[in-house]
């Protein structure tokens, strides 16, 4: 479990291992978007760089409160 700052909420990008495919209920190996919970939102991805666009994409489609 990651220890995020009160102020620090969001996703990172994380490669899940084979050997670490059912600690996160996923189906392959790959990179994924984990939020602050480490629960898997988006992927599995090829590489981080994939990762990382899919991850700003979603951020810049998901509405803003105000």
């Amino acid at each position: 479990m990651v220890d995020w700052p009160a102020d620090k909420h969001g996703l990172y990008a994380a490669h899940i291992a084979a050997g670490d495919v059912g600690d996160y209920s996923v189906t392959e190996p790959g990179w994924y978007a984990l939020d602050d919970g480490e629960n898997v939102v988006l992927g599995p991805f090829a590489s981080l760089a994939e990762c990382e666009r899919n991850m700003r994409d979603r951020d810049r489609m998901t509405p803003k409160t105000v």
